[in-house]
């Protein structure tokens, strides 16, 4: 090395030693570079922010400088750039602290003299007096309330972290950090700044580490400590401060300053500290209260129900999908916005206001086209101290219960009707028995107990299906099976309005002939009851399955209201069965006998054509259901006079 370069090299590191201004040395430094490399021009750059900033310069700075700085920091390696016109060129090497690059010193002069050579030597130069650096103290209690408050400025945890690590660069100095948070019994390594995470992650191995993050009270380690070296290569102090609030230990931050910090500084370090906490504190409560936020609106959103949040002044906080497509709203835009005017119902409106009673309930019809039955109700939203903090609308449809509430009424006014019908004719004929039968012609009484001897039929075919309907309901059905000629069965229905067509040979299969009988009576009665004219009963045979359908001419049923005529408790109108009679319960107690056989049955109708109601039977039926294979010696009666569509 030249005798030139050598001493001004020296000087700077006696200098360093003396405690010199390291601001001073950086000049000499940069002053001593130009020269050693036959420049014209210096400037040294330092990284503050991750930006580049000038430190020191020769004279005034032209862009070439400042753009071959900014290349070397970015390759980490000697960069050179030259001007357009090829008079002027300028390299440039990178400052290093440790592992981390800190800025760059970048030279220009004549293409033909300068020498990048001795570069790199003032660059070690420079990158000591930076790390010699003394911390900055706050030049007044505004610029540290002001550093405070960009720290807290934000909600989000990782902000908030990002910002108070910037916030110890500008206030103190720190060339490096790292941020360690809490998270259960567990410390993780959240965010690092000026340090590479595999450095970070290698020093997180030395057995000493966990202590440097753990520390109850402000910790200050020097560079000779073994984990400190790891990370800044034996150059700078490691300051480690607990972040705890209310007792609850939250993080640690971990800062490399040049120097250690005397007591004042450490005063300031430690009010940093308790207000980083804070600033972290309130992250971590606005995170969670979004987290039951959206938890609520999770479930909120994801209830089949409609429900509607209102706050105090009965305004939209928030809407499902369900009441957003049921009062015709626009979900979240409507939050905000008062609920008076857009639910379309004044009553429902009301409850939501908060001088109504939130206690009461309501049972109304909502929705356009068909109308459906809701249950609503309204509860308080109150804090924990309290404080009404507005009410929740939850709507249930209750339109099936309603339908089949309305159902059950009207069966018991049929059924009290059905059974009247045969108590008063009973009646009648038992009370001119007892009171004028000896003087009645042996013609008339016969005639009169035979009525009485149709009637109690009728009652006993009344309560069988009643039993029947409730045998099914809960499981309790019971075939009696038995091998059956179904041909021989449909002929005995030949009347003088009703024909069969069936195949000549025999229709042999397993079934509970009394079932089947049961499920023709009502059909082949509701055929006859709802039509003028002839009545046909045909019977095919499909190999494994035989079809049978009663087919009439009457008046057809509606197509919409075909789907429900085998459900319970289900009539077309008041007035067809009132003029007929019947419960309604035959087309159902058809339905689940036929499927008791593990068949299917259902109905075809053309309004003003007729109707054929066909059922299908397996010729062996699966195990469905309580099944007696032991044939009865005598079969039930029919039963059908609770027929009625």
């Amino acid at each position: 090395m030249a005798i030139e370069q050598s001493e001004p090299l020296q000087r700077i590191l006696r200098g360093l030693t003396a405690g010199t201004d390291p601001g001073r040395l950086l000049h000499q430094a940069l002053s001593a570079a130009v020269q050693a490399a036959r420049g014209n021009l210096g400037l040294l750059l330092g990284l503050v922010d991750g930006v580049g900033t000038p430190l020191a310069s020769t004279g005034t700075v032209p862009p070439l400088l400042t753009e071959v700085a900014d290349a070397a920091i970015a390759s980490g390696r000697l960069a050179r750039r030259s001007s357009r016109d090829g008079r002027r060129t300028a390299v440039a090497e990178c400052l290093r602290v440790g592992n981390r690059i800190v800025g760059a010193l970048a030279v220009a002069g004549s293409p033909s003299t300068l020498e990048p050579g001795p570069l790199p030597l003032f660059a070690d130069c420079a990158s000591l007096a930076l790390a010699h650096r003394p911390a900055p103290v706050p030049t007044s209690a505004t610029e540290f309330l002001e550093a405070l408050v960009r720290v807290g400025s934000d909600l989000d945890r990782s902000s908030v972290v990002t910002r108070m690590l910037e916030a110890a660069e500008a206030l103190f100095g720190a060339r490096a950090g790292f941020c360690a948070v809490t998270d259960g019994a567990a410390v993780r390594i959240s965010h690092i700044r000026g340090l590479d995470r595999e450095t970070v992650s290698i020093a997180s191995r030395h057995p000493e580490f966990r202590a440097l993050i753990t520390s109850p009270g402000l910790r200050v380690d020097p560079p000779t400590h073994p984990v400190v070296a790891l990370l800044s290569d034996g150059i700078e102090t490691a300051v480690g401060l607990p972040l705890q609030a209310d007792g609850r230990p939250l993080g640690h931050l971990v800062l490399l300053l040049g120097e250690a910090p005397q007591a004042a500084l450490r005063v300031t370090l430690d009010a940093f500290a308790r207000y980083a906490s804070l600033a972290l504190r309130s992250a971590d409560v606005y995170r969670r209260v979004g987290d039951k936020e959206e938890q609520l609106a999770a479930v909120v959103h994801g209830m089949p129900n409609p429900v509607i949040v209102v706050d105090h002044d009965a305004r939209f906080v928030m809407i499902n999908g369900a009441a957003a497509e049921l009062f015709e709203l626009a979900g979240a835009f409507e939050v905000g916005h008062p609920v008076t005017g857009r639910l379309g119902n004044r009553a429902l409106e009301a409850m939501l206001r908060p001088d109504s009673d939130f206690s009461q309930q309501l049972e109304l019809a909502l929705g356009r086209g068909e109308p459906r039955v809701y249950h609503a109700a309204v509860r308080q939203v109150a804090s924990l101290g309290g404080r009404p903090l507005g009410r929740v609308l939850v709507l249930d449809d209750v339109t099936t219960e309603a339908e089949t509430h309305q159902m059950k009424s009207d069966f018991v006014a049929v059924i009290g009707h059905e059974l009247r019908t045969p108590t008063t004719v009973i009646k009648g004929y038992l009370h001119t028995l007892i009171n004028r039968g000896d003087a009645l012609d042996a013609n008339t009484r016969q005639l009169a107990l035979g009525s009485i001897d149709s009637n109690v039929d009728r009652l006993i075919r009344l309560i069988e299906d009643l039993l029947f309907v409730s045998s099914v309901d809960s499981n309790r059905a019971t075939l009696h099976v038995e091998e059956v000629d179904l041909g021989e069965l449909v002929d005995t229905y030949k009347g003088e309005r009703v024909s069969v067509r069936r195949p000549r040979r025999e229709l042999q299969l397993t079934a509970d002939p009394a079932k089947v009988d049961q499920v023709l009576h009502h059909l082949v009665e509701n055929a006859l009851k709802y039509s003028k004219g002839d009545v046909r009963i045909e019977v095919a045979n499909r190999g494994d399955e035989v079809h049978v359908a009663v087919v009439d001419r009457g008046p057809g049923i509606y197509s919409g209201d075909v789907a429900r005529l085998f459900d319970r408790f289900w009539q077309l109108d008041g007035s067809s069965t009132r003029s007929h009679g019947g419960t309604g319960l035959g087309l159902y107690i058809c339905r689940r006998l036929v499927e008791a056989h593990g068949g299917r049955i259902w109905c075809e109708s053309r309004l003003g054509v007729g109707s054929s109601f066909t059922f299908v039977l397996p010729r062996y039926p699966p195990e469905v259901g309580d099944v007696d294979r032991t044939a009865r010696p005598a079969r039930d009666s029919a039963v059908g006079s609770s027929s009625g569509r």
